[in-house]
């Protein structure tokens, strides 16, 4: 099948559009990857001047359906994308693509989505309750599509000694002020923190000797993942309301269990969906619950093997990005919201 998927693209950060092309392929299809971010002029100039924004826009819709008159794609992915414009999926619907837009990340143009959505064939979200919002507003094609991994770039691996990442508790990700305020509950214990933003944390004396490094090419946390004891996911929002956090399985949750770690996460209501508590993971809902369940793992080398086995084992049977790929090619809508059904509705009824 020939596909093609767009998506923004990072030059130092890989991520779902990588991800997704890569498993595609694998697949055997014939993929091509476009790039609806890689604007020609500096993002102060377009702020400036509006008009130079919307001829930039104007040039990478007329770039995608060039590429698309080459490789007349069966179906065109779309990854998140609201700069892609209802004419030009028109466009590419026209020439004989089906479209689908995998609407991963929340609450990122959360309601340029809600408007955006009937343009596509199907409408995949990250996130329950994102989804969930889509049904209520009358989007039947809209389904809920969880984020993966990619076992060819998440795998456990064994750190050499001097790797400052061996043999610790880690935390990879973005300084956020809830994040801050649980894991200074870890002071004292063998943690290790890197990701962008922490430098607004060096004046916290429970927090500045865990601080580690800025952000990190992603094949450098995964080797960081693949070689810690324990490894710590905060969430975006965490124990905040769900339409700040969304309620979703970030990618972390994922990529940790695939690199063969053994978790400690918050209880977002997703990743309950997906994963068994004290089976695939170890989930805490306070600042001292975090703490006894590090120390606890840290003591029980037997329980750690045996939760990051079977974490890994689960996410290599139902999420990977291979899954994901199947999903988004299938005119069914997917299994998850089958599985998210009951709290979608409640979500929904509670948040209006």
């Amino acid at each position: 099948m020939r596909i093609l998927v767009s998506g923004a693209l990072n030059a130092a950060f890989e991520a779902v559009p990588e991800y997704l092309t890569a498993a595609f392929a694998r697949l055997g299809h014939r993929v091509a990857l476009f790039d609806h971010r890689a604007y020609r002029l500096p993002g102060r100039l377009r702020a400036a001047l509006p008009r130079l924004e919307t001829m930039e826009r104007r040039s990478l819709n007329a770039r995608l359906l060039a590429l698309a008159r080459r490789l007349r794609p069966e179906v065109v992915v779309v990854v998140q994308g609201m700069i892609v414009e209802p004419d030009t999926l028109a466009r590419l619907r026209d020439g004989g693509a089906r479209l689908v837009n995998w609407f991963a990340d929340y609450p990122a143009e959360f309601e340029e989505g809600l408007r955006n959505a009937p343009a596509y064939d199907a409408f995949f979200l990250g996130s329950s309750y994102a989804a969930a919002r889509h049904r209520a507003a009358g989007h039947a094609h809209a389904a809920w599509l969880p984020f993966a991994s990619d076992p060819e770039r998440h795998r456990p691996g064994d750190a050499p000694a001097s790797d400052p990442g061996s043999d610790q508790v880690v935390f990879v990700g973005s300084h956020y002020p809830e994040r801050q305020i649980l894991l200074r509950f870890l002071r004292g214990l063998p943690v290790g923190i890197w990701g962008p933003g922490w430098e607004r944390a060096a004046g916290d004396p429970h927090i500045a000797p865990m601080l580690r490094g800025g952000a990190l090419r992603p094949a450098a946390w995964a080797r960081l993942l693949g070689a810690c004891r324990v490894a710590i996911n905060v969430h975006y929002g965490a124990f905040g309301p769900l339409e700040v956090s969304g309620d979703l399985a970030n990618t972390r949750v994922f990529e940790i269990l695939c690199c063969g770690a053994l978790q400690v996460v918050n209880r977002q209501g997703d990743v309950l969906r997906l994963f068994r508590d004290d089976v695939h993971l170890l989930g805490f809902g306070s600042g001292e619950e975090l703490r006894w369940r590090v120390e606890t793992a840290l003591a029980d080398d037997d329980l750690r093997r045996r939760v990051a086995r079977a974490g890994r084992d689960e996410v290599l049977a139902r999420h990977t990005y291979a899954h994901r790929a199947a999903s988004l090619l299938s005119p069914a809508v997917a299994d998850f919201d089958s599985v998210a059904a009951p709290t979608m509705r409640a979500a929904v009824g509670g948040s209006r």
